[in-house]
């Protein structure tokens, strides 16, 4: 009531300064309407107080008092700029048209407002304004336009909100400080209830929330693009923004749809900021989709949440790339197989799928999938995978299974956290993944795995807790964390690879260049958990660190007619680095071992029949130190007596205990190695480029090592280092002199 008659003070104020002619009507700082106070008949105030009446001689102009910020009265000229559309529930909405000559046609019947434009003059701004519960706006322009909100609310159960034809960019401004809404009905003949043929521009910073009851909740063939402001889709019975490309760069969307959040058409997708929030629940659905083009997040903030089945994140079928930004993806939809052929074809949750390339240079990448999520996969892609910076984290929960294939054989599937139909290629970047369904990969790629490189180092920590699970027979699909049907080469990095069975295996081969490697595979069920396993593999350096309960290093092209313990030509080659590892057995070839550089530390099983080292074929020691331990197999062999470089191969009778030491030292007493076994062991292979034919040497087990330290960095056991021994409390257990023509000097005590 107090603003009413201050409003009131001042009109009869202004009247009396007879120098100022003309009245205006402001809003939100724009001059809205303006009138000669000689033809002002009177201003009224409704009983209400819910409308302001401006009437004369020739106008009479209905503006409802909300939409009134002041009146001012002047003696210059006023530029009324800009058109007024004013919803007032069932009544006909107040137009203010300044273009009226000039080609633009306004006509109001009750809410229903329709726009023909013909004129000439660019990006004209409508200002929207009011409610109406059966209103909508068409409108019919030949060039862009532009639509300030200022809180206005538009329902139109017969069609949509706003219907814009033309082909034209429009805009649509929230203003600041404001709420607006935008609803279709289900008697809708088009597809959104903001409906247009052009490309889309949202901006302003106040908020639109739309509501798609009939279909989308923004629909149009062009482009949309989100400058700024706040678009939500509160509900769409279909897609929430339905377009042929998408664009941001600021502010904020948010859509809860039945059908995909943004479904960019068969046209790019590219997000350099702001922030999106998608929550679907229908099976099948997409959050951010693109059918032949391609995908870019630069920048900005992204929440997508599905839990229908089969549903993916972000989808493309063209290159998605990721240069910036935060992307949290959580999924929970079951795994669906849709009749195919002789079989079924498998569909999964994915959080960011492409039949293309992925490629993440930098950002964050959050990726959940449930345990729901059977067979769920966090980065898929048809070809490539490429990392070279940001920050990944993938968690899959979901179990694998078995089923029938198109070709109407028994298969299976598992989830997967990175999986690639061609390479991988990690070469900077933080990757940490955690898969916990059975059968459940980390890494996996149906090409080649690289990791690391020239001008990257990346850090990797990929982990599976799962177990296995029976496919048929005696096939098993494994847990593993790094897995490849062709080369996998890991040139440097600091990596970490932790299974609950196998660590990383490869179809082809395995190169270990450089990197802080640390493999564990543990497994609780007996004969499983390989660390590194293929048929070709080789180290050339790095510190490299492997634990398994089964083999610690398997060189093998699977089982053999004849059995494991027929050559199959596999091969370990160990040419630089440090390689520490213990298993059951530790080192196992199918076929055969060559040592020419680099240190190997070797732990075996206390108890045959496994060992420190297992070969089929030849095992040539021509550089490098090695020290094994193991159990007192009769199929443990002594290294080839082709190999050039002296070496030991000795024989215990009585076991050294993991709390000894084994130490041999010279004739002069300079220490050749001293080694602390992680197991109680009987059975060494020794070999160093220190030791030299006919020269005495001395066996003990026992005795103390002050200071120094363990080469590769394991805890409590291996190959000592910068410290002294000392013999108080060893036992000599052997004295004897290298054979002056043999390489190979097997010993027994």
């Amino acid at each position: 009531m107090k603003k009413q008659f201050y409003l009131i003070i001042a009109i009869l104020l202004g009247l009396i300064v007879k120098a100022q002619q003309t009245i205006v009507v402001h809003n939100s700082g724009n001059n809205m309407f303006a009138s000669s106070t000689s033809v002002v008949d009177s201003i009224k105030l409704d009983a209400s107080y819910s409308k302001f009446k401006l009437s004369g001689n020739t106008t009479v102009l209905d503006i409802p008092k909300t939409a009134i910020d002041s009146l001012t009265f002047t003696s210059n000229p006023v530029n009324l700029t800009k058109i007024y559309i004013i919803y007032k529930g069932t009544e006909n909405a107040t137009i203010i048209n300044p273009y009226a000559s000039q080609g633009v046609n306004i006509t109001a019947t009750a809410g229903t407002v329709n726009v023909v434009s013909t004129a000439t003059i660019s990006n004209l701004e409508y200002n929207l304004l009011g409610t109406s519960t059966m209103g909508s706006l068409t409108m019919s322009s030949t060039l862009p336009s532009h639509f300030v909100l200022n809180n206005v609310n538009i329902t139109n159960s017969a069609g949509p909100a706003i219907n814009i034809t033309g082909g034209q960019v429009h805009t649509f401004s929230s203003q600041s400080g404001t709420n607006n809404s935008l609803i279709d009905g289900s008697g809708s003949t088009k597809n959104g209830a903001l409906q247009t043929d052009g490309k889309i521009i949202f901006s302003g910073s106040g908020i639109l929330d739309i509501t798609g009851i009939k279909k989308h909740g923004v629909s149009t063939p062009a482009g949309i693009e989100v400058q700024s402001g706040t678009v939500k889709v509160i509900a769409a019975a279909s897609d929430g923004f339905h377009s042929e490309g998408f664009t941001m760069d600021n502010g904020t969307v948010s859509i809860t749809a039945t059908a995909d959040a943004i479904d960019a058409g068969d046209n790019a997708v590219s997000v350099t900021g702001g922030s999106i929030t998608a929550t679907l629940t229908s099976p099948d659905v997409k959050a951010i989709k693109t059918g032949t083009s391609t995908i870019t997040i630069s920048g900005g903030n992204i929440n997508l949440s599905l839990t229908g089945a089969q549903s993916k994140a972000i989808s493309a079928k063209g290159n998605i790339t990721f240069g910036g930004g935060t992307v949290t993806a959580t999924l929970s939809g079951a795994a669906v197989l849709t009749a195919s052929g002789n079989g079924f074809d498998p569909s999964y949750s994915t959080a960011i799928k492409t039949d293309t390339n992925v490629i993440i240079n930098s950002g964050t990448l959050n990726l959940n999938l449930a345990s729901t999520a059977n067979g769920g996969k966090g980065i898929s892609a048809g070809q490539n995978i490429t990392v070279n910076g940001g920050s990944i984290t993938v968690t899959t929960a979901g179990n694998g299974a078995t089923y029938m294939n198109t070709t109407g054989v028994l298969d299976s599937y598992s989830s997967s956290a990175v999986s690639a139909d061609g390479n991988l290629l990690i070469s900077a970047g933080t990757v940490t993944t955690t898969s916990s369904g059975t059968g459940g990969k980390g890494l996996k790629a149906d090409g080649t795995v690289t990791i690391g490189s020239a001008v990257g180092i990346p850090e990797l920590n990929i982990t599976t807790t799962g177990t296995r699970f029976l496919v048929s027979g005696t096939d098993y699909s494994h847990p593993k964390t790094l897995v490849a049907a062709g080369a996998i080469i890991i040139n440097n990095g600091l990596n970490k690879f932790t299974s609950t069975d196998d660590g990383i295996h490869s179809d082809a081969s395995i190169t270990v260049n450089g990197g802080t490697n640390t493999v564990s595979a543990i497994s609780a069920t007996s004969g499983v958990g390989e660390g590194v396993e293929a048929p070709i593999i080789t180290f050339t350096g790095g510190v490299n660190n492997i634990t398994a309960s089964n083999d610690g290093i398997n060189a093998t092209y699977g089982t053999v007619s004849g059995g494991t313990e027929a050559n199959d030509n596999s091969h370990l080659y160990i040419s630089g680095g440090i390689v520490v590892v213990t298993g059951s057995d530790a080192i196992d070839s199918n076929g055969n071992i060559t040592i020419t550089g680099g240190t190997t530390i070797v732990n075996g099983p206390t108890s045959q029949p496994e060992e420190g080292i297992d070969f089929n074929g030849t095992f040539l020691m021509n550089g490098g130190l090695l020290i094994s331990g193991g159990s007192n197999a009769n199929m443990t062999k002594a290294m080839s007596t082709l190999s050039t470089q002296v070496g030991m191969y000795l024989k215990s009778s009585a076991q050294l205990a993991a709390t000894s030491v084994f130490h041999i030292e010279n004739a002069a007493g300079t220490e050749m190695v001293t080694f602390k076994p992680k197991n109680g062991v009987y059975y060494f292979h020794f070999s160093s480029p220190n030791l030299t034919q006919g020269t005495g040497y001395k066996v003990y087990f026992g005795g103390t090592y002050t200071g120094g330290s363990y080469i590769g960095g394991t805890l409590g056991w291996g190959l000592y280092t910068g410290g002294t021994y000392s013999t108080t409390g060893g036992t000599l257990k052997s004295t004897f002199t290298t054979s002056t023509t043999a390489k190979v000097n097997t010993v027994s005590f």
